[in-house]
């Protein structure tokens, strides 16, 4: 799925993913690809952006999650 975490002013991750892990609204969460769409507040957490064996780890202080069936993003 493709996954995009950015600020307005800045892209910290726009690529293929195949995971994502967050803090949202209702508590941790993990969006996989064909994941039911959503839009919800995020915590302060560790996102955690998995790519094959990698995982990209970005601290962030809140935003917002929107996922459709084959893409995530985030706004930080």
């Amino acid at each position: 799925m493709k996954v995009t975490v950015a600020k307005v002013d800045e892209i910290y991750f726009d690529g293929e993913a195949d995971s994502l892990s967050v803090a949202g609204a209702s508590g941790q969460m993990m969006v996989l690809p064909k994941h039911m769409p959503l839009i919800t507040t995020l915590k302060p957490c560790t996102l955690v952006v998995r790519v094959g064996n990698e995982a990209k780890k970005f601290e962030i202080e809140g935003g917002i999650l929107e996922v459709r069936r084959d893409a995530a993003t985030v706004i930080l």
